[in-house]
């Protein structure tokens, strides 16, 4: 009897052990899987990568598409939290007030460096602070296929167009090399048009066309969010 115990409890202990390997073996490989760098599909045309007329993002074939950020990596990474950050609405219109007075001189600085701790990285989604002069001739319209945008406008007015289509678009380069799912054009057919001053949010879904644009003398200073919905490795996300 005692012989029989054992042989069972072996043969449950076995299968215990198998059942587990079979079913984590495909779990783990996915886990050391690394991300490729996407490529869009080749057209003998040249034509961008659109369903119906809708440009859609670059195929994946990683299970996992966006790596976690390496930390300690202070050049493209520099700012990645592990404790609550707390901006004041005063620091916020000086940061503004501080880029403004610096286009104004024509002395433009990078609009991160005037509030702290900006760029602000995390495994899900960023932050950053841009500004628009008032020269509608100097800013194109954007479509981001791979994150969606949350805008809180720091100071100054404008505009902030969003959907429609596109005009033109051609995918942004750096060099030699293109960014897939970074699509540039001069101006957007359609869309809804919003005017924002101080204050106010935007909020912009992923592959949906944008521009903004400033109207008053001291230009607009933004705040944007990019949620990296599609799950985008950060270095294609501009």
């Amino acid at each position: 009897m005692t012989s029989e115990r054992i042989d069972w409890a072996t043969i449950v202990a076995a299968g215990f052990v198998v059942g587990f390997l079979a079913g984590a073996g495909p779990l783990l490989g996915a886990q050391r899987t690394t991300a490729p760098v996407p490529e869009l599909p080749a057209d003998q045309s040249g034509a961008l990568n659109q369903v119906d007329g809708v440009q859609q993002p670059p195929e994946f074939k990683s299970t996992i598409p966006a790596p976690l950020l390496p930390h300690g990596v202070r050049t493209m990474w520099p700012n990645q939290p592990n404790e609550a950050t707390f901006w004041s609405i005063d620091d916020i219109r000086k940061a503004h007030q501080t880029v403004a007075e610096a286009e104004r001189n024509r002395r433009p600085i990078d609009p991160n460096t005037a509030l702290h701790d900006l760029p602000y990285w995390t495994r899900t989604h960023a932050m950053f602070i841009k500004h628009v002069g008032s020269n509608l001739r100097a800013h194109m319209a954007e479509q981001h296929l791979g994150y969606a945008q949350f805008i809180v406008v720091m100071g100054g007015s404008g505009t902030v167009v969003a959907g429609g289509t596109l005009r033109g678009p051609v995918t942004l380069k750096e060099g030699n090399r293109e960014i897939p799912g970074e699509l540039r054009g001069r101006e957007i057919r359609g869309g809804e048009t919003f005017a924002v001053r101080e204050g106010d949010w935007v909020s912009i879904p992923a592959n949906l066309p944008s521009l903004v644009r400033a109207d008053s003398a001291d230009g607009l200073t933004y705040m944007v969010m990019k949620v990296n919905a599609q799950l985008y490795p950060w270095d294609l996300i501009r």
